[in-house]
């Protein structure tokens, strides 16, 4: 009676159709079974699996004693829950591990949330974005990166000039940065002396040393984060001028018509009704009329732009009885004011200085004079002016205002001018403001006031650090040097820094472009230990790698998975990724001459199969590889053609994480010549043989296509005279050879044969390197004859999956030296 029970794993509880059949032991219980071979399994209060055994659900509390017995039907369920801890509890085979991937894939009909970000490969969107819920970028190696905002760009004037602040993320972990790899668009900040100060922070140091570091909200009713334009703080007007001036009044009835006048340069002067330029109820003067005759003091009562009704008043501003109406006067020489003269403009606003939900007490405002602030005379000289401005805050939902000290501007110059003005709030609030102008305004064409509000800020919560990520804090000068790009031109060429694995032990973090240190690295960031890590197979590769100059340099800016990743980082070595008892390991397709295991008739279940692909007239004729230069750090491309490839209809492929001509056109012959020499397959099945195998293993495959190889048995050997169970044939002026299967499966020799003295003896040429058994209580050693050229079939692995308990399909490609010719030739010039 077998001891052995099968145990059925479901990763979809929907389709039972599909499962992984793994084995038991009779009398094992479900927990010890789960703690054998369910990697990091802990018995948790909500497990994930559900046990059914002969169509009865075992409740947890039951794990402990609950046995298997023979020919019970057991079925494990992987059951959907919270994806980091599930992540726990994958079985250590392939299809499980996909499994309860696609088991936790909950779908919602919301849109995407993550941004596209700045992405280093699409030209069009090259430049520094915020990525609001994205992905922090993960770089690999040498790259040029646009970092992301970590806080939105602000502004701020100081001593007239306007300065730029920006806080960036660079990446994840650490970077390398050179002084002369920090750009703005494509000009080395060094360039900018004076005008550019920048500060690198690596994972958790303190960012506050630099003022960037602030997380200010930039009020979007006020003005943008980019540009100048804002609000015009618009005082009382006091004057008009007369036919000089702005304005020209003709006096009819009651009636004040008035003409603004303006020029253009190609029509000349013009000339149109507008309404008064006063309020209405205000007391106005007029001045210097025809004999005085209209002068006096007057009440606004309408505003019309085909007149506008006053009423005269005394100088006590009482009705005056008396008048009717003016003496009519057309384009009249009359100067207007305003009789209060106290030159107060509305309040701008309320408007609130930071979004709901938020506080803060500090606020920055910012004030533009774009014609400068001063007065002409009648010399041309600048004569000095002033204006204030009153600004009152109070907190969201209160009746009060509080009023700031005014704020008095004076200068006497046409240059423009810029203001940033702060406020400490004494606790913080969510604030609404509001700001006029003091200073009466005037329509005078010598006198230059004009003041914008151009933006309120407010900080918010600001971080002092950023764990695990590499920032950078920027404040730059607004200058004729620095165009207004440099808000989202700005750009770093930072090399990764991470330990190495060599010679047997991990080194000190460096900086590096090699592919293993960043291999590894995803695989430990994704929450592995070493354990889990093919270790030996990169203190093998990694010399061969960095001898060779193959670099990794890329950078990930969207999200995927590990095995994604770990595909693209060593496809660039030409190497995959794959498990092999529980390990992520490197394997890397590379010329071979030792044969790890040995396949024949004796080992199939059934027969080889084989499959030829002949060319096709409309297959690719050409390989066209895509990569990023390191100089352009743009796209190029270059064309990889065999002799009698035209270039015609090329195959396109992305060489990412390539920067170097060469190594992309090596990485594109290796595609072509694969394309080109790698046409035959075989398939076949075998009992449990081919588990030892791995994947691109090479191996000896023999079919039984007559004039080939012969196979069979070995009965037995003494010395070196080997002796089989059938009737070699020998081919005259051939050298033959002789290869043995271990008992684990690999290949012993080959070894140069001679025929014996008997027709079922071989001498081989040296001493066998195991001990054959031919007791019985093993398969004996099975043996591949043939001459030297003909032997056998070279292949490499491509696919091992178990089908049943007992039974394995295995698939494998022909071998071929000239796949490798161009994997060290320089790229044409």
């Amino acid at each position: 009676m077998s001891t052995q029970v099968e145990i059925k794993v479901y990763p979809n509880k929907l389709d039972d159709s599909l499962y992984e059949p793994c084995t038991g032991l009779v009398g094992q219980t479900v927990n010890s079974w789960l703690k054998a071979n369910v990697p990091a399994y802990a018995e948790l209060e909500q497990p994930l699996f559900s046990v059914n055994i002969n169509s009865r659900h075992v409740l947890p509390s039951e794990w402990d004693t609950c046995t298997f017995k023979h020919n019970d039907d057991i079925k494990f369920v992987v059951e959907s829950k919270d994806p980091a801890t599930i992540a726990y509890a994958v079985i250590a085979v392939i299809a499980i591990g996909v499994a309860i991937y696609a088991t936790n894939q909950i779908p919602d009909n919301y849109n995407s949330t993550v941004p596209d970000g700045s992405s280093i490969y699409d030209v069009n969107t090259q430049g520094n974005k915020p990525k609001l819920m994205g992905v922090i970028p993960e770089n690999a190696g040498r790259h040029k990166v646009f970092p992301d905002y970590l806080t939105m760009p602000r502004k701020e004037y100081i001593n007239n000039e306007q300065w730029l602040y920006l806080m960036l993320c660079v990446g994840k972990g650490s970077y390398e940065i050179l002084p002369e790899d920090i750009l703005i668009a494509n000009t080395p900040i060094n360039r900018y002396v004076g005008d550019v100060d920048c500060q690198v922070f690596g994972p958790g140091e303190d960012v506050t040393v630099h003022e960037a570091y602030r997380n200010v909200y930039t009020s979007s009713e006020v003005g943008a984060t980019s540009g100048s334009t804002g609000i015009e703080l618009k005082g009382r007007v006091t004057s008009t001028g007369g036919n000089n001036g702005s304005y020209v009044y003709s006096f009819q009835g009651d009636k004040i018509v008035a003409y603004k006048v303006e020029y253009e340069p190609e029509i000349g002067t013009i000339k149109y009704k507008a309404p008064i330029p006063f309020q209405l109820g205000e007391i106005i003067t007029i001045q210097y009329s025809l004999d005085g005759q209209n002068d006096g003091y007057f009440e606004i009562l309408e505003l019309n732009v085909n007149g506008n009704q006053v009423n005269k008043v005394d100088g006590q501003f009482q009705d005056d009885p008396q008048w009717t109406s003016f003496f009519t006067e057309n384009e009249s020489n009359a100067t207007i004011f305003v009789e209060s003269g106290g030159g107060d403009g509305q309040f701008n606003g309320p408007f609130f200085a930071c979004p709901d939900g938020e506080v803060t007490d500090k606020i920055w405002l910012d004030f533009l004079f774009p014609q400068g602030l001063g007065e002409l005379d009648d010399d041309g000289n600048f004569l000095s002016c002033s204006v204030t401005i009153r600004i009152e805050y109070r907190n969201a939902g209160e009746e009060n205002w509080t009023a700031v000290d005014d704020k008095v501007f004076t200068d006497s110059t046409n240059d423009q001018l810029g203001f940033t003005f702060p406020i400490e709030l004494p606790q913080k609030i969510r604030p609404e403001l509001r700001v006029k102008r003091v200073t009466a305004a005037n329509d005078d064409t010598r006198i230059y006031d004009d003041i914008y509000w151009t933006s309120l800020k407010t900080e918010l919560g600001s971080a002092t650090s950023y764990e695990g990520m590499t920032t950078i804090a920027v404040k730059i000068r607004g200058t004729n040097a620095l165009a207004g790009s440099a808000e989202n031109k700005f750009n770093v060429i930072a090399t990764r820094i991470l330990p190495v694995y060599e010679n047997g032990a991990w080194s000190a973090p460096r900086p590096t472009t090699d592919i293993a240190p960043f291999f590894t690295h995803v695989i430990k960031s994704s929450g592995h230990s070493d354990s889990k890590i093919g270790l030996d197979e990169i203190n093998t590769l990694h010399p061969v790698w960095h001898n060779r100059g193959d670099e990794f340099n890329a950078v990930f800016d969207s999200g995927s998975t590990m095995f994604e990743v770990l595909k693209r980082v060593l496809a660039v070595g030409f190497a995959e990724p794959t498990i092999d008892y529980g390990r992520i390991i490197p394997v890397r397709d590379q010329q071979r001459t030792i044969f790890q295991h040995m396949y024949q008739p004796d080992n199939y279940i059934g027969f080889l199969e084989r499959t030829i692909t002949l060319i096709d007239d409309d297959e690719h004729d050409g390989v066209e590889v895509e990569y990023f230069s390191p100089i352009t750090w743009k796209s190029e491309t270059i064309l990889c053609l065999l002799p009698g490839d035209l270039g015609v209809n090329p195959e396109k492929v992305r060489a990412f994480g390539i920067t170097s001509r060469d190594k992309a056109y090596q990485f594109g012959m290796r595609k072509r010549r694969a394309r080109r020499y790698r046409r035959t397959s075989f398939s076949f099945k075998t009992e449990m043989d081919a588990l030892n195998s791995r994947y691109l293993d090479y191996s000896a495959l023999a079919d039984d296509i007559p004039g080939y190889e012969q196979t069979g048995r070995v009965e037995y050997i003494v010395g070196r005279s080997v002796y089989v169970d059938a009737i070699l044939k020998w081919q005259s002026g051939q050298s033959h050879i002789l290869a043995l299967r271990k008992p684990d499966g690999t290949l012993s020799g080959p070894y140069t044969a001679t025929i014996g003295s008997s027709s079922n003896e071989v001498i081989i040429d040296s001493d066998i390197d195991f001990a054959p058994v031919f007791d019985g209580s093993m398969e004996p050693p099975l043996y591949m004859f043939g001459i030297t050229n003909k032997w056998c079939n070279a292949v490499l692995i491509r696919d091992i999956k178990p089908s049943s308990v007992d039974k394995v399909n295995v698939t494998a490609e022909l071998y071929d030296d000239r796949v490798y010719l161009d994997d060290n030739s320089l790229a044409p010039t």
